[in-house]
């Protein structure tokens, strides 16, 4: 059985060019932008929905720098900011256990986020790796450094939720 991450290596090593790796990184993005923004949609705690709509607007951001790399061969200009006020403390709702246990409801989705995030961080990674120049190569180990951000923040949550934190 392959893993996930050979998986995307085979992916990679058959990309036919740089056009058809944006192509599907595009599409990536997408589909995860979507994701978060259903997850947030099914949330009445406040907190799960405002990380998945930080999450979504994430994606929005990938799809940009994506779009503006793929018609203009050039690193998009990127901010950092995070906005003043956001916070994510955890409020695990224990209406969703049982006897206090954690279920796949809320938890679940989270590790669902965390598998597309290390998959994406491996594509493009993957895809730094196969760059025809360094300008290629710093963008996708950009999104690969974005997307391992991504991951930990939601282990971060995740561990605030379990007491638990993943070693990765």
């Amino acid at each position: 059985m392959k893993s996930a991450y050979q998986d995307v290596v085979e992916e990679v090593r058959n990309l036919k060019g740089i056009e058809e790796a944006i192509a599907l990184a595009l599409d990536r993005e997408k589909e995860a932008r979507e994701f978060y923004l259903h997850k947030a949609t099914l949330m009445d705690n406040l907190k799960f929905k405002e990380l998945y709509e930080y999450l979504a607007d994430e994606e929005a951001r990938h799809i940009t720098y994506l779009e503006v790399y793929r018609d203009k061969k050039e690193l998009p200009v990127v901010s950092t900011k995070v906005s003043s006020g956001q916070s994510f403390t955890p409020e695990f709702n224990t209406a969703r256990t049982k006897g206090g246990e954690i279920t796949l409801g809320d938890a679940g989705i989270l590790l669902a986020a965390m598998r597309h995030e290390r998959k994406s961080e491996d594509f493009y990674s993957e895809l730094a790796k196969k760059a025809g120049d360094n300008t290629q190569r710093n963008f996708f180990e950009m999104l690969a450094r974005y997307e391992r951000g991504h991951y930990e923040f939601i282990d971060g949550y995740l561990e605030g939720i379990t007491g638990f934190r993943m070693q990765t």
